[in-house]
């Protein structure tokens, strides 16, 4: 999180990460931005540790956390 945090910073991107549920990151994007802040957040994740197995981490948008979630 503090990664992502930093790269929204950097870059100036006006997306803000507005909540955290357990292992769930909800940001509030403007349409201009999140194809290559999907990216970014996803790339961010799945690098966040070393494991034996790979991280896999998965992007849904929506209106809504639950209609993010569906999707």
């Amino acid at each position: 999180m503090i990664s992502i945090q930093k790269e929204l910073t950097s870059h100036k991107y006006q997306t803000e990460m507005i909540l955290t549920v357990h292992d769930e990151l909800l940001f509030n994007t403007p349409l201009e931005e999140e194809k290559v802040v999907q990216q970014m957040v996803k790339s961010l994740m799945e690098q966040a540790v070393v494991l034996e197995v790979p991280l896999v981490a998965e992007v849904g948008r929506g209106n809504h956390w639950l209609e993010a979630h569906g999707s």
